[in-house]
């Protein structure tokens, strides 16, 4: 995931991440904004390791992170610059299945998708036989509400995940077949 760092809590949290290597957590807001005061925010994420950065051409500082590990945020405390420091624990993962047939079309459009994104997603392992990954990615990549994201990641199991991703893109389906992509 590419991020643009500007608020002086996050360029101290990039410091910190950089110089103890250590891994930061993503979440979805609850409620509250990406800036100023600290937002609620929902208790899963996911823990995620700067793998690069750079300048950008604007002259803020551009991250390329990438995600570790699905969390479960226990507590958090509020700094002074109001960066949220958590205590979080490790989720597991459900064992992993193969992918079923019904779904290999997806591993193709995740692969076409990851062509056309080029580097740094194309430079990921890709193990298009996974129902874990696929669903991952799939969640990732697709434009659909973070709400439902959100729901999905949480869900354990990679069948169940891909389930539920496939009610959601028929509901997505069913909505632009109505001309509704225009309003």
């Amino acid at each position: 995931m590419p991020l643009r760092i500007f608020e002086s809590r996050y360029l101290e949290m990039v410091k910190e991440c950089s110089r103890n290597q250590s891994e930061f957590i993503i979440c979805l807001i609850k409620d509250g904004s990406e800036v100023g005061h600290a937002a609620k925010h929902e208790k899963i994420g996911t823990s995620c390791r700067i793998i690069d950065w750079e300048t950008l051409p604007d002259g803020l500082l551009g991250v390329t992170a990438q995600g570790q590990s699905r969390v479960e945020i226990m507590t958090t405390q509020v700094q002074a610059n109001q960066l949220l420091i958590a205590e979080v624990g490790c989720l597991i993962e459900d064992d992993d299945e193969a992918l079923p047939e019904k779904f290999h079309e997806w591993a193709h459009l995740i692969s076409a998708i990851i062509k056309e994104l080029g580097e740094p997603f194309s430079l990921q392992n890709q193990d298009l036989q996974s129902a874990h990954w696929v669903a991952a990615r799939l969640t990732e990549y697709l434009p659909f509400e973070l709400k439902q994201k959100q729901r999905i990641l949480e869900i354990d199991n990679p069948l169940v995940r891909l389930e539920n991703l496939q009610d959601v893109l028929k509901d997505i389906e069913y909505y632009y077949s109505q001309g509704n992509f225009n309003q």
